[in-house]
């Protein structure tokens, strides 16, 4: 340690603490490591030494510990409302959400105009799904701390998925005028560039934003889409490929490639892409479509009930793909057993708190349908397809795991028949779109009979609405 850290030990231990989070602050996470173990060496029960070692252990990916430390910091200084706060945000990344709830409660119990306890409680329950209280408390934040930036911020994105782009804007440009080198509000100020059709400026955007996230992969993700969408391809690429060479491992980055480039495209998504992604977007999932316009289990069901009637609650039914089970309350009056199955843990976590489901499963569908011959009388994929290119596999795999006079019902995105090819992973989603003449191919081959395929608006997305089609069809 240099003699710098060795006086900042040597002095009181708030000094010592004091000189540690500086270095924190400035990403010197070795110093500050090394200060605050001398620190608890000599005073175990520190408070502040305690807490901040948490910050740090969670800027070191160690969760478990962060959470562990602050709480011991509580349990020596109970009154200490940014300790609660901070335990709450850990809480959060941990989806640990009523844990959560608690702490921040205790945080505005202590001091209830904390701008910090508030705007992060509106972010939490904004991911769960309930928006409006998340807007009354960024504003409620906001009077007390009018240049609160990370409150604009979030304010704005609530405004930019309920179609106030311009109104986002300007909250966007206030956040970083305050915060110049505030990354998050250079990605949504994109978004929301993007919902105004100012596809120029949102590619600038997503430029700044990455530059200033250090190679983040929500910036760069952004990116890919704005500079596909400017009709700027080639740069696209370098920054799919840039992406690649530095974390080869990473499933998103391979992903995105194989969209970009056209290279090394995979029949249908990697399963630790989609898990990856879907665990992430567990807890907001609801919360983000319902502004989308989604609609695709709503209109799966409705094609269900046009192939079979009325519901009666007499028949064994697959949610395969259930996601957080938005599928569920249409499906649960046709089901004497709705079952449902998803790769993704998280969502599988949402789905089993809506208490409609008899049985719930973690498993890639194609494989859990193979194990499962003649088991259902319906199987339906509501926006599951689109992680699929080939669907030869999965027909397959749902007419092998429905009984004779059974129905499969399913969502794709549609892809226009003048593209040329009977499937394509769109380099702007990262998702597949399939021609009629492809679907219906698949599951002609699959030994499905009946075809029937409808247009739809799946869903909004950049301002424009997702063609998709839903497809009927019957096992003989």
């Amino acid at each position: 340690m240099s003699d710098k850290a060795t006086e900042a030990v040597e002095a009181t231990p708030e000094e010592a603490v004091a000189y540690a989070v500086a270095a924190l602050r400035a990403g010197k996470l070795a110093v500050a490591e090394n200060v605050f173990a001398q620190v608890l060496a000599a005073f175990p029960d520190h408070p502040d030494a305690l807490h901040f070692s948490g910050l740090m252990r969670a800027q070191q990916g160690k969760s478990d510990e962060a959470i562990a430390l602050v709480r011991r910091s509580l349990d020596v200084a109970p009154h200490n409302p940014s300790a609660w706060n901070n335990l709450a945000n850990l809480l959060v990344s941990a989806n640990d959400f009523d844990r959560a709830r608690d702490a921040y409660l205790k945080c505005l119990d202590l001091a209830p105009d904390f701008p910090d306890a508030l705007a992060n409680v509106g972010l939490m329950l904004r991911e769960l799904g309930d928006v409006d209280t998340a807007e009354a408390l960024y504003r409620r934040a906001l009077d007390i701390r009018p240049d609160f930036a990370e409150a604009l911020n979030n304010l704005a994105t609530i405004l930019v998925a309920r179609g106030e782009a311009a109104a986002a804007v300007d909250l966007l440009k206030r956040a970083i005028e305050l915060e110049p080198r505030f990354g998050d509000a250079y990605t949504n100020l994109g978004t929301a560039y993007r919902s105004l059709g100012a596809r120029e400026a949102a590619a600038e955007c997503g430029w700044k934003a990455l530059a200033l996230r250090h190679g983040d992969k929500v910036a760069r993700k952004f990116l890919i889409y704005a500079l596909i969408e400017t009709g700027e391809r080639d740069k696209a690429i370098e920054v799919a490929r840039d992406w690649l060479a530095l974390s080869p491992d990473d499933p998103d980055a391979r992903h995105h490639h194989a969209a970009v480039t056209g290279e090394n495209v995979p029949d249908r998504c990697a399963d630790a892409y989609v898990e990856t992604v879907f665990d992430k977007f567990a807890a907001s999932f609801d919360a983000a479509l319902s502004h989308l316009g989604y609609r695709a289990p709503e209109f799966c069901a409705d094609a269900l009930k046009a192939r079979i009637g009325e519901p009666a609650g007499r028949l064994d039914i697959l949610d395969a793909g259930c996601g957080t089970g938005l599928a569920a309350p249409f499906l649960k009056p046709f089901a004497r057993h709705l079952a449902g199955i998803d790769l993704s843990r998280g969502m599988l976590a949402k789905a089993e708190a809506r208490g409609l489901y008899d049985a719930l499963a973690k498993a890639e569908i194609t494989a859990a349908m193979l194990t499962s011959p003649k088991a259902y009388d319906v199987v339906l994929s509501a926006d599951t397809l689109c992680y699929f290119g080939d669907l030869n596999a999965v027909m397959a795999a749902a007419a092998h795991a429905l009984r004779p006079g059974g129905v499969l019902v399913v969502s794709v995105e549609a892809l226009d028949a003048d593209d040329g090819r009977p499937f394509r992973l769109h380099e702007g989603s990262g998702r597949y779109a399939h021609t009629k003449a492809h679907v219906e191919a698949a599951a002609t081959a699959a030994g499905l009979a009946d075809i029937g395929c409808v247009a739809v608006d799946l869903r909004m997305e950049g301002g424009r609405p997702v063609a998709g089609l839903v497809v009927t069809a019957r096992i003989d």
